[in-house]
């Protein structure tokens, strides 16, 4: 068992905060991982240890160990982030003077841009989903025309969707709901696939047992397909939310659009597809402006940044 404190935490930030059931489930990790660390270190038991004992000495530590069992920056920072955020909630509680996980850098995650599909491997991978499997039509046209996220896909309901209005209901990160308008293809794939399926309440996507599928499952669809299509490697439903989001800019969709349909808080979350945007356009420009053939085409000079900025 955690230490009470780890565990009063975790029950708040699931109640008070909404947090989704996978970032609990990373957070007590990430606690009771540096639980096992500080107790292995003196400083208590790992379900009695001694917070207010804690120096940032204590947490640069665990980092260096973190790094010493070859973890990735990504992965670190997450695990250092959830102390920043524990300590801070020990501190407002009382229970510390002081938040030590603020005293130690978060080392930087390198940048990476998001994996993305051209048009014709995305639409190739949602048509390889034949007549024959409608379920699995609906699923990809959904993932590639909303920009769902997996889990968000794996939760819907029938009830989630109107087919008046042609949305759906999604529930998203800290339990927000946003609906979600379903495009004419997703709409007759859907549409296809209800008429199989009995009733009008239940999961939208039930197993044998009536459950609803699990988000593995899902995945495993995602993955046939792009093997059965000749997707590029490394193709997953996260692939297929970048592409959509990069395909709307792409088309003329406006930042605060995008954010709103993907369900980011943050808009500079969204801001990551406007590179890959302009990457997709100079491509296209390349291969068939006639332009890009001439000898002694002058570059396009790069951007000056104006005192504003």
């Amino acid at each position: 068992m955690a230490d009470p404190l780890i565990e009063k935490f975790l029950l708040y930030i699931g109640t008070a905060k909404n947090f989704s059931p996978h970032t609990l489930k990373s957070y007590r990790n990430d606690l009771v991982q540096f639980a096992h660390f500080a107790a292995a270190r003196g400083l208590g038991a790992e379900d009695a240890l001694r917070f207010a004992d804690m120096e940032a000495a204590t947490v640069r530590g665990f980092g260096a160990d973190l790094h010493r069992q070859k973890m990735s920056p990504a992965t670190i920072e997450r695990k250092l982030s959830a102390l920043r955020t524990f300590f801070h909630h020990l501190l407002r509680e009382g229970v510390v003077t002081k938040n030590p996980a603020l005293a130690v850098p978060i080392p930087k995650k390198p940048k990476t841009r998001p994996k993305v599909l051209n048009v014709d491997d995305a639409f190739g991978m949602v048509e390889s989903a034949k007549e024959d499997a409608p379920r699995d039509r609906a699923m990809l046209e959904l993932f590639y025309g909303c920009g769902v996220r997996i889990s968000e896909l794996a939760g819907l309901r029938r009830e989630d969707f109107d087919p008046v209005t042609c949305t759906i209901r999604v529930m998203g990160k800290g339990s927000k709901e946003r609906e979600l308008p379903v495009g004419r293809k997703a709409l007759e794939a859907l549409s296809a696939y209800l008429l199989k399926l009995p009733g009008k309440t239940g999961p939208l996507w039930p197993n044998k047992e009536g459950k609803p599928l699990g988000v593995r499952s899902v995945y495993n669809v995602v993955i046939k397909y792009a093997r059965k299509a000749g997707a590029p490697v490394g193709v997953s439903p996260h692939t297929l939310r970048h592409t959509f989001a990069t395909h709307m800019l792409d088309g003329g969709a406006d930042l605060r659009s995008i954010q709103e349909l993907l369900g980011h808080a943050s808009l500079a979350t969204t801001e990551k597809y406007t590179h890959v945007g302009i990457d997709h356009l100079m491509k296209v420009y390349d291969a068939a402006h006639p332009h890009a053939h001439k000898k002694g085409t002058a570059k396009i000079p790069a951007k000056r940044k104006t005192p504003a900025e």
